[in-house]
């Protein structure tokens, strides 16, 4: 945790990344499984990964994945499985839900502006990811999200844990914790030198945004 937040690092491609998050205070360690992902990492490279990373939580990225995607990403050592859909395909989250249980799932909805997200989803997960919408893309993107929409959903539905993701940075993580109350947050190309390789330099400057000591 840092300064009262809790702080996803995803993207993580290397064991000196995850070292990296982990000593500025990250709660949780991502990892993205989905091909079309700059950041992609596969299950093998994350199995000779997996024996020298810190000892956090890690989380399983991947978009509307198959069963048997979904089964060999459960088997691969994950905690927590970050599932990105189209909103108007539920099908997926539901498989995820079902074959995972809710408190393992965070449940990422890929909503258009002018689209809500529909409360009888709610029970699926314990845990709900806001990312910025693009048409072509399930998240990062880099650019920064609707944070009024998140602060109505979070004040609605304090039932769920809801995780703050797109473009944030050291620049504007505290404003974005500031404007939407939001006690978890998901940074990746913001603290990045280049696509899945993190810079010490931004996570020490994220900590220090977020009112961590030095």
């Amino acid at each position: 945790m840092i300064g009262g937040i809790r702080v996803k690092v995803c993207g993580l491609t290397s064991a000196a990344d995850a070292q990296a998050a982990a000593a500025i205070g990250a709660d949780f360690l991502g990892f993205i499984l989905y091909p079309k992902s700059p950041r992609y990492l596969s299950l093998p490279q994350f199995a000779l990964l997996r024996p020298h990373l810190p000892d956090l939580p890690k989380v399983a990225v991947m978009v509307a994945p198959g069963e048997a995607e979904l089964a060999a990403a459960g088997e691969a050592g994950f905690d927590f499985f970050q599932i990105h859909f189209p909103a108007g395909d539920i099908g997926a989250a539901r498989y995820a839900a079902a074959r995972l249980g809710a408190e393992r799932l965070w449940l990422a909805p890929k909503l258009p502006p002018e689209a809500e997200l529909d409360p009888l989803w709610l029970p699926l997960a314990a845990t709900w990811l806001l990312d910025t919408y693009r048409a072509d893309a399930f998240g990062g993107t880099g650019h920064t999200g609707d944070w009024a929409k998140f602060r109505r959903y979070s004040l609605a539905y304090p039932e769920c844990r809801w995780v703050l993701a797109g473009g944030l940075s050291p620049d504007n993580a505290a404003a974005a914790v500031a404007a939407t109350g939001a006690q978890v947050i998901d940074v990746n190309s913001g603290v990045e030198l280049a696509p899945g390789r993190k810079d010490t330099a931004k996570l020490a400057a994220l900590r220090a945004a977020l009112g961590a000591p030095a």
